[in-house]
């Protein structure tokens, strides 16, 4: 340990939603790099592998552009160090991954993995592997055995199962915290507003995360440290004939403000009705009623 002035604990894995596995990785990193006096780390992909490696685009759990954010919040590790992958790292051996990339380049003095992480080319890197070669080098090994719900390997394959199918609460119940979506306020085009009497505010989902079904959900809202419950849509507004990329539309219940230009996260908490296209504008106020009555009652209920 004495060849790094800095010596990093790194923890590896795609880190994608930071749930309740990953956190078990991280908090051991955190733990290792304390007992070395040195930095805890993730090393990640900035593109998932499969996208590359299988040619097709895997739906994220984490918005790309708030991955490193959500990491250090969730997992309490100093850094994040996103490997660029591509083919050239596709075809490393994985030998070469650990000895000249996470010895040599980043410093690893004590590597954390879970038991079913595969890694170098062709996935031929595993636990086994990889403490074989971390006893050769010196240096330290974690393997972090499979976090388990109701029985259930917490994985990010299994979530986005259930958020694909608008179970929000299970989602949550894996992920350790609910499903997020987080972004910028953009203008919108004011039908909330100035058709419906009922203020919401306006993000794009980003095209790159798993999208939950079309519909209503009782949510929280997050800015600026303070915390609103809101009755919010995700879908392409059906009842004004909009067929635009779809958007996360937040109506915050207790707020009175202007958050356009401001970052957000709005947390999914429940699925309370599937979008539908109404027949009048007072039909879908009458909706829109019901969905704050269930939002708050949803919400008087977790307390």
């Amino acid at each position: 340990m004495e060849r790094y002035k800095n010596p990093r604990a790194i923890a590896l894995g795609y880190f994608d939603g930071v749930h309740l596995g990953h956190r078990a990785l991280m908090r051991k990193a955190v733990e290792r790099a304390r007992q070395l006096g040195g930095t805890s780390a993730v090393f990640t992909f900035d593109v998932h592998p499969d996208s590359v490696v299988l040619g097709r685009q895997v739906p994220l759990i984490t918005a790309n552009a708030y991955r490193r954010e959500e990491i250090k919040k969730l997992g309490g590790v100093d850094e994040v160090i996103f490997g660029h992958f591509d083919e050239r790292m596709q075809h490393m051996d994985w030998r070469d991954f650990i000895h000249h990339m996470l010895i040599e380049q980043f410093g690893a003095a004590w590597i954390v993995s879970g038991r079913n992480n595969r890694f170098g080319y062709k996935g031929l890197g595993n636990a086994e592997g990889l403490a074989a070669e971390c006893e050769k080098a010196g240096i330290g090994y974690d393997c972090i055995e499979d976090v388990k719900v109701d029985g259930i390997v917490v994985s990010s394959t299994y979530i986005r199962q259930l958020i694909s199918q608008g179970d929000m609460e299970g989602a949550a119940r894996f992920l350790g915290h609910p499903y997020t979506v987080s972004g910028v306020v953009e203008h919108g085009r004011r039908v909330g507003t100035s058709v419906l009497g009922v203020p919401t505010v306006n993000l794009r989902l980003p095209g790159e995360m798993a999208l939950p079904p079309y519909g209503v959900y009782a949510a929280r809202v997050q800015v600026e440290g303070r915390s609103y419950i809101a009755a919010t849509n995700i879908g392409i507004r059906p009842t004004f004939v909009d067929s635009g990329a779809p958007t996360i539309e937040p109506h915050l219940l207790d707020y009175a403000g202007d958050l356009y230009g401001k970052l957000i996260h709005v947390e999914l908490y429940k699925f309370l009705r599937p979008e539908m296209r109404f027949e009048s504008v007072e039909a879908l106020k009458e909706a829109i009623g019901q969905n704050v009555r269930e939002t708050r009652a949803y919400f008087a209920g977790q307390k």
